[in-house]
C-alpha cells in the first residue's frame, strides 16, 4: 500500500526515521563571550538529549565514532536512536552495531524507535509513504504475517535491550493524514505490541511521535486523546521555525494547547532552529522554548543534530528542506555555536 505525496509536502516532512544513525564528534572549544546565559532561577526537571550526526561527513573516522559517545554523555542524559531498516530488521541491526551498549558505557539512556512505515522514492522526484515491509511481506497493516512479525520485532527488541524508553512510530501523523482508514489498524498494533513489551521489560516507557508541526496545520489534536489512554507518554517533534520568522514571534500559548490534550508526560524527541539566519537567533530560539514549555510536564528535550550536515544529496533533498542541515548545536568542523553555550549551560542546571 502506498500513496504518493508532492515534493512541497514532502519536504515538510521531518522524519529521519530512515537514516542510520552514529554518535560521532571531537569538537573545538569556541569563544563565544556571554552568550548562552542561563536566566535566574531556571530550573530542569527533564532529560536532555540529542541526535549526534558526525562531523566531517562523509569522511568520518572510527575515532570520531567513539569520540562522540564521550561528548554525548557531558552533555546529554539520553539519546536518540534509529536504525536502517527502522521496521522489521531493526532488531539486527542494534545487535551488529552496538550502538545501545556504547551509549550506555558513557551514562546515555536510549530512546529507540521502530517504525511501521517509511518514505521511498517510487521514481525520480517523486516519493511516497508506505508500510515498512520486508521481502515476501504483504505491506498492510492489516495483513496478519506483518502484524505478527512487527510485533515480535517490538518484543525481541524490548527483551534483549531493555530499552528506557521505547517509541513505536515516529511522526506518525504524517503517515494517518494520508491514510486515515488504517488508524484502527494501527491502534490494535500498538495496544498488543505495548502488551508484549511490558511482559518482557515492564520499566520500558512505551510511546509514539507526532510531528507538532503538523498536527497543527491538520488540526489532528484528536490523535493526542487518542493515545493519552494507551501511550506512557505522548512525543512531539517540534519546529517552529516553519510557522514564525523569528524565535520572539512565537506565540505564548503555542505549546499550552498540549496540555488540554493529553495527562501523559511530553518527549520532545526532535527540536531545533537553523542558523542560516544566525546563530544569534539560534540560540534566542533554545531560550525562548524553554519559557514557553515550563508549564508542560516534560520528559526529555532533544535536539535535533550534533554537527551540522549537507541535506542537499540523495533522497535527504527530496524529504528535508535546506536550512534543516545547519539545526546543529556545532558547526562541520566542530566548532561550537551560540547554541552549544546555551545548551551546555542548561545541561550543568541537575535535572531534579
Amino acid at each position: 500500500m502506498s500513496k504518493s505525496i508532492d515534493r512541497k509536502f514532502a519536504k515538510a516532512i521531518f522524519s529521519i526515521s530512515s537514516l542510520v544513525i552514529f554518535l560521532i564528534s571531537s569538537c573545538a572549544n569556541g569563544d563565544n563571550g556571554n552568550a548562552g546565559a542561563i536566566g535566574p532561577g531556571m530550573q530542569r526537571d527533564f532529560y536532555l538529549g540529542i541526535v549526534p550526526s558526525p562531523r566531517s561527513i562523509p569522511t568520518t573516522t572510527f575515532e570520531d565514532i567513539t569520540n562522540a559517545y564521550a561528548e554525548a554523555g557531558r552533555i546529554a542524559e539520553v539519546v536518540m536512536i534509529w536504525g536502517n531498516p527502522g521496521g522489521i530488521g531493526l532488531f539486527e541491526i542494534l545487535k551488529q552495531n552496538r550502538v545501545i551498549t556504547a551509549a550506555r558505557v558513557y551514562g546515555l539512556k536510549p530512546v529507540l524507535t521502530l517504525n511501521f512505515h517509511t518514505i521511498k522514492q517510487i521514481q525520480a522526484g517523486g516519493l511516497s509513504i508506505l508500510i515498512d515491509a520486508p521481502a515476501g511481506v504483504t505491506a498492510d497493516i492489516a495483513d496478519l504475517e506483518f502484524r505478527e512479525t512487527w510485533i515480535n520485532e517490538a518484543k525481541r527488541i524490548a527483551e534483549e535491550f531493555n530499552p528506557d524508553y521505547f517509541s513505536l512510530g515516529n511522526e506518525i501523523n504524517d503517515y494517518f493524514f494520508l491514510y486515515p482508514d488504517d488508524l484502527e489498524g494501527y491502534l490494535s498494533l500498538f495496544d498488543q505490541a505495548y502488551r508484549e513489551i511490558k511482559k518482557v521489560s515492564p520499566q520500558t516507557k512505551v510511546f509514539v511521535v507526532f510531528s507538532y508541526t503538523h498536527l497543527i496545520d491538520n488540526n489532528q489534536w484528536e490523535l493526542f486523546k487518542i493515545f493519552d489512554k494507551r501511550a506512557d507518554l505522548i512525543g512531539l517533534t517540534s519546529y517552529p521555525w516553519t510557522h514564525f520568522d523569528a524565535p520572539d514571534e512565537i506565540t505564548d500559548n503555542y505549546y499550552s494547547r498540549i496540555d488540554q490534550c493529553t495527562t501523559k508526560p511530553i518527549a520532545f524527541t526532535e527540536i531545533g532552529w537553523p542558523s542560516t539566519n544566525s546563530e544569534e537567533e539560534q540560540a534566542e530560539f533554545l531560550e525562548r522554548f524553554l519559557q514557553l514549555i515550563k508549564e508542560n510536564n516534560v520528559e526529555m528535550v532533544n535536539w535535533l543534530f550534533f554537527h551540522e550536515m549537507d541535506v542537499t544529496q540523495g533522497m535527504d533533498k527530496y524529504i528535508f528542506l535546506p536550512e534543516t542541515g545547519t539545526i546543529a548545536l556545532k558547526k562541520v568542523d566542530g566548532t561550537e555555536k551560540e547554541v552549544y553555550v546555551v545548551w551546555k549551560n542548561l545541561y550543568m542546571l541537575q535535572k531534579k
